[in-house]
This record gives C-alpha cells, sequence and structure tokens, in this order.
C-alpha cells in the first residue's frame, strides 16, 4: 500500500456539526425501518451491510434507500515513497493498444454520469464517492490525450495519482481467473437437436411452482385424503428443479434453446454470450438474474471425487472429461445450484456497473471490497496461443484496467477476474487462467 494510514484516514472520516448529526441520525432511524429492498442493478451492492474487521470507523452500507453521504473534502495526498514505488513498478508500461483503454473509460463513464456522484463506494477498508471516481477517471483521460513519452506519463501519473496497492498477505498477491463471452449454436424453437433451454427472469409474482409441502384435504366426508402440495417462489428453485424436473418448462419463458447442455452450463458461467442460430444470424445474451442460491464449483467436487486431478481443473480439461463421461454431466452440474437468467442484448458483454466490457481491459472483483468504475494498473502473467488455440507459452503484461464486474465466485480481497473478450480464442485463454499478479488502484488526488 502507498498511502499512510493518517492519509487515508482523513479520505474516509467525515465530520459534520452537531445539528446535522441530529438530523443525519434520525434519518439512519427511518432508513432502518424501511423494508423496501435494494434495485436489481444491486447485484453490485448486496442487500445486507457486511461488517469489515473490528474498526467501526470504516463500516460501509450497501442498501441504496439508505442515505448517502458526501465525501469530505480532504488536503492533497502524495504517494509513500515518492517515486520510488513508480521505479520499483518500472513505470506504468501498457502492453495494449491506447485505443481500447479510451473506449472501456468512455464506456464506463457513460454510465457512471447517471449516477448520483455523492453516492459511497467501497475500496478496501476506506469509503470513496462514486463523484471521485469519475474525476479519476476524466483526468486520466485528458493525461492519455496528450501523448506524452513514457518517463513524462509515469511523472505525471505520480504527480496526480494516489496509487493504492491492493490484495492479502505479506506479498499483497491477488489471485486472477479468466472469462469470456461464449459465442455458441442455438434455435429460437426448440427441436431434438436443440433440447436445452436458456431462460429469462420470472416475474417476482410467479408461484406456480408445485413441492411437497403442507396438507391439502380433498374428497368426500366418507373418503377423504390429505394431499401434500404448496407453491413457492421461484428464487427457491434449484438448477435440479429446473433443467432435470422442467419446473419452468412451458411458462414461456425460454429465450432459446440450445443443443448441449455442457454449454449451457459454462454460459451460466461466463453470464454472457453470442447465440448463433441456424440461419447465420447472431443474437446476444446477457446475464439477467439469478435464483437464490450461491456459486458451488463443480471442478471442486470432481477433483475431490477423484475423478479428475487438480491440473485438470480448467474448463477444457472439465468439458473433455464429460465427453467421454456423458452419464456423468446431468449428476455434477446439478451440484451447483445456482441458476442464472438471461435477457436479449444488442450490446456487447456488460458488467455488473453497467459498462460495456472490452476483452483485456475489464477486470471483476468482489463490489463489496472494491469500487464499480475504479481505474485500475495490474501486473500478470497471459497465455500467448498458437493456430489452433493452444498455449505456447506465458508472457508477463502490464496494464489499465477498469474494474467493471463481479461473480458470485470472486469474493475476497485477493480476487479478481480479467475478461479476455469473445470467442474461441478468449475461451481458450480464459479457461486455463490461473495466475497470481499485483493490482494497483489510482485515484485522483484532490
Amino acid at each position: 500500500m502507498f498511502l499512510s494510514q493518517r492519509q487515508f484516514n482523513s479520505l474516509s472520516k467525515i465530520r459534520l456539526p452537531i445539528p446535522q448529526l441530529i438530523v443525519l441520525g434520525f434519518f439512519f432511524l427511518i432508513a432502518s425501518c424501511s423494508t423496501q429492498g435494494p434495485s436489481r442493478t444491486a447485484d453490485i451492492y448486496p442487500d445486507k451491510p457486511k461488517r469489515y474487521g473490528e474498526k467501526r470507523d470504516h463500516k460501509f452500507e450497501y442498501r441504496k434507500d439508505r442515505l448517502r453521504a458526501k465525501e469530505k473534502e480532504v488536503e492533497p495526498l502524495d504517494i509513500e515513497p515518492p517515486l520510488k514505488s513508480i521505479a520499483d513498478l518500472k513505470g506504468f508500461a501498457d502492453d495494449m493498444d491506447p485505443a481500447s483503454l479510451g473506449r472501456v473509460i468512455d464506456n464506463q463513464l457513460a454510465v457512471m454520469f447517471k449516477q448520483d456522484p455523492a453516492s459511497p463506494v467501497r475500496l478496501g477498508d476506506f469509503t470513496l464517492t462514486r463523484g471521485r471516481l469519475v474525476e479519476t477517471l476524466e483526468a486520466f483521460q485528458k493525461l492519455l490525450q496528450k501523448n506524452l513519452p513514457q518517463e513524462e506519463f509515469n511523472k505525471k501519473v505520480s504527480e496526480k495519482f494516489l496509487l493504492y496497492r491492493v490484495g492479502k498477505g505479506k506479498n499483497k498477491k491477488v489471485l486472477f481467473t479468466g472469462y469470456y463471452r461464449p459465442v455458441i449454436t442455438a434455435s429460437p424453437t426448440p427441436s431434438p437437436r436443440y433440447r436445452f433451454p436458456i431462460y429469462q427472469m420470472p416475474d417476482e409474482d410467479f408461484q406456480s411452482v408445485k413441492r411437497q409441502g403442507g396438507i391439502r384435504l380433498v374428497g368426500s366426508n366418507s373418503g377423504i385424503k390429505q394431499i401434500r402440495q404448496s407453491t413457492e417462489n421461484w428464487r427457491n428453485l434449484t438448477r435440479e428443479e429446473i433443467d432435470n424436473k422442467g419446473a419452468l418448462s412451458h411458462q414461456g419463458l425460454e429465450v432459446a434453446w440450445l443443443e448441449n447442455e455442457l454449454e449451457r452450463y459454462f454460459l451460466h458461467i461466463q453470464g454472457s454470450g453470442v447465440l448463433e442460430f441456424p440461419d447465420g444470424t447472431r443474437q446476444g445474451v446477457r446475464y439477467q438474474g439469478s435464483n437464490k442460491y450461491s456459486y458451488n464449483s463443480i471442478g471442486k467436487k470432481m477433483i475431490r471425487d477423484g475423478v479428475i486431478t487438480t491440473s485438470q481443473g480448467s474448463m477444457q480439461e472439465i468439458k473433455k472429461y464429460f465427453a467421454n463421461n456423458p452419464q456423468d454431466t446431468s449428476k455434477y452440474l446439478s451440484q451447483n445450484k445456482r441458476y442464472i437468467f438471461f435477457s436479449l442484448s444488442d450490446k456487447g458483454a456488460i458488467g455488473s456497473g453497467g459498462g460495456e466490457l472490452v476483452g483485456g481491459r475489464s477486470i471483476a472483483t468482489d463490489k463489496s471490497i472494491y469500487p464499480a468504475g475504479g481505474l485500475v494498473f495490474v501486473k500478470v502473467r497471459q497465455p500467448v496461443l498458437d493456430a489452433n488455440n493452444k498455449i505456447k507459452y506465458w508472457k508477463p503484461i502490464s496494464r489499465f484496467v477498469i474494474d467493471q464486474d463481479t461473480g458470485s465466485a470472486i469474493r475476497g480481497k485477493a480476487r479478481a477476474d480479467l475478461y479476455f473478450g469473445t470467442g474461441k480464442k478468449a475461451g481458450a485463454k480464459a479457461g486455463h487462467y490461473h495466475e497470481k499478479g499485483e493490482v494497483y488502484y489510482l485515484i485522483k488526488k484532490s
């Protein structure tokens, strides 16, 4: 971490006059009685506030119906140590094209301009405002447009931005995995070839699911029967009930039908994709919502069962196992109760923060810890592929990315997911990706 505790304490604390404190307390009392939950976009902000450590100073409220506090004006902060941190990084050399960086910044700013600049966001153990993130992206964008030599660019970055390294442990390493946007063969109608539907999210009042439960009496007085029957909300349905028992079939919820059960599952894992129909047309689909269950890795379950080894835990190796053992497919897929629903989309992959993702320029993190729209510099390794999408070797990369997304498996300070883009090449990189690297958030100085 390159910020001192005193510096970030000044960033995170807000002092208010006594009358304002009284009013603020009144509003929090009202908010605590509210029964209204967060809006849909708020997969970024969990329903329930979590506690982080023992310090009450950094308690953070996620509910959008809570009072939003403004960030206190703070004095300009300096990076510690002044330029040695930049030297340690060997500068901010970016290995990708500048156009892609400008595009991903534009994508995220287009969303953030519509959001409340005073709303709080979390960066590690500290809170900032969304407006501070916007100022950071705008200032960095202006700096990029100057097209400065690398040495001068490094100097300007050190002068204008705070550098905050994140991660866990003594070495502050972050584990990177990868994700992508698959292209999948599909049909708008079912057939013997296309048998596996993907669903849109049911309405909240959808209650047609019958399960064993409460007792209903039927029949005459002389022959009364007891039938166990009840209805439950669709969010309680598991993957097994939806895919194998048809709990949502014939309800008009089907978006399309796929020809491969395993491809459907990995579409759920990636959260977005491109459907390619028999007539050659393509249609994007994106994450719309999920049931109530947490993600459970089938790869870990398969390793525990001894059907694959730890080195075979990649997406490609899991697909290979099921190709050779199709009888195990449904058995293992149902182990993950979490179920994803999709909507049609004419845009590319959209992150949980609302901005369109750019391959190689977007990452996903735990949004209870890190902010949507954060400017980030990363140092890690990436595979280089041959013409057959096989890994030839690994090379170090360093680049600016935008924190735009989250994922049910991306939890904790030391996790990040790098978005590789669309198609087979992106999938070949993402499927094998499991690398430790360095992550630095940049914040514009006041």
